[in-house]
């Protein structure tokens, strides 16, 4: 799709963010509260928080895709380090080109507000989004863990 607007998030998103990010939480299999979700939503519209939201809009089909990421310090370097939490596409439009569009304005952001990196994961299995990754970003050696408190 090459008629797409990608746009900050807005108050007005909120319903149609809210059926995507609970796509997203199905598609990961995972089980978040409302509670958390509302303080999610919160958070994205917050000015003192660094974290922000995107969608990508098509003129027919409206917004199609979100993206939610922060900004934060790293020890390693003086410039911000912004993390790709959540990007998720409608599964009507998938592999039309929204993901890749919300990705390249997070990468023009970067430039112009002169971060250091953006990075993400993804489950090892996700090919479809994979596929796309493997084309925009360089897969690191890092392992993940975590500690669940």
């Amino acid at each position: 799709m090459t008629d797409l607007t990608i746009r900050a998030l807005e108050a007005d998103d909120r319903d149609r963010w809210w059926e995507l990010w609970q796509g997203y939480i199905q598609f990961y299999g995972a089980e978040i509260s409302d509670n958390v979700s509302q303080e999610t939503w919160r958070r994205l519209l917050d000015v003192d928080v660094l974290a922000f939201g995107r969608v990508a809009v098509h003129p027919e089909h409206g917004i199609i895709a979100i993206m939610n990421y922060v900004l934060h310090l790293n020890l390693w370097t003086t410039k911000n380090v912004c993390y790709l939490e959540d990007l998720f596409t409608d599964p009507a439009v998938r592999g039309q080109g929204a993901g890749r569009a919300l990705i390249e304005s997070l990468k023009r952001s970067g430039k112009e507000e002169n971060w250091h990196r953006i990075y993400w994961m993804t489950a090892e299995g996700n090919s479809t989004a994979r596929a796309l990754y493997d084309q925009v970003a360089s897969k690191t050696q890092w392992v993940r863990y975590d500690i669940n408190l």
